[in-house]
């Protein structure tokens, strides 16, 4: 892990490099005169990270439930797309008002679209030029 020393106004954040507490994280935060401080190790920094929806899960039964939902999120998308250029592009308008159906089918296919399109913004690797505090 990399030696920082960081701060934040009211909030110092250290890396203890002091043969007792080494890898722990040090918060110091000054309230008008009254220093509080607060020990941390990086596996409680990665728990409230991934609480809090910063970082991905460790857990790999959660891990495995997240990817499972994402692949069945993804193929309902596939067949709201499917679905809707069919009644678009190949359904009897001749003889039905297939109007209600085909917006109907529209809308859900966008609505598909914007939560996986979420879901793979977040997959994109991210670079911040920040140090690695929390261990993989």
């Amino acid at each position: 892990m990399t030696s920082f020393n960081d701060s934040i106004p009211e909030l110092k954040i250290e890396q203890m490099n002091d043969g007792i507490g080494e890898g722990l994280i040090l918060l110091e935060q000054d309230s008008g005169g009254n220093i509080d401080r607060v020990a941390i190790h990086p596996v409680h920094l990665r728990h409230m990270a991934e609480k809090f929806g910063l970082i991905e899960t460790s857990d790999p039964k959660a891990a495995k439930e997240i990817a499972t939902l994402k692949r069945r999120l993804r193929m309902l998308r596939d067949r709201v797309d499917h679905l809707g250029d069919w009644l678009a592009n190949h359904s009897d308008h001749k003889h039905a008002d297939l109007t209600y159906e085909v917006t109907y089918a529209t809308a859900t296919a966008d609505l598909a679209d914007e939560w996986c399109a979420e879901m793979e913004e977040s997959e994109k690797p991210q670079e911040t030029g920040q140090l690695d505090l929390i261990p993989s």
